[in-house]
């Protein structure tokens, strides 16, 4: 799953930082595929990823801040943000170079 060309932003209902990524990335012309954390076949098929798994799970099972990207074969969250919010400079480098 971690292979795909276009960036997919995992996001979750009431999720003020997934509103704000995606306004940025429609902003600057970045496509990219929408996923909900909530949709049950979405998540069978991050289940069997080992790159989500060795992330996001441990022994007492998975925890995923949204939003999560998944891009240039890894997971991106808290490396596109800081206290004051979106780090454009981080955000460029990843979908904009």
């Amino acid at each position: 799953m971690t292979e795909s060309k276009i960036p997919i932003i995992i996001t979750k209902e009431g999720c003020h930082r997934c509103k704000e990524l995606e306004a940025w990335l429609k902003k600057n012309s970045v496509n990219y595929i929408h996923q909900d954390i909530e949709d049950k076949e979405f998540i069978q098929q991050l289940l069997h990823d080992p790159n989500f798994v060795g992330t996001f799970c441990d022994a007492d099972g998975c925890i995923v801040n949204t939003p999560a990207v998944i891009h240039k074969g890894k997971y991106w969250f808290k490396e596109l943000w800081g206290i004051s919010g979106l780090r454009e400079r981080e955000v460029k480098k990843l979908f904009l170079d």
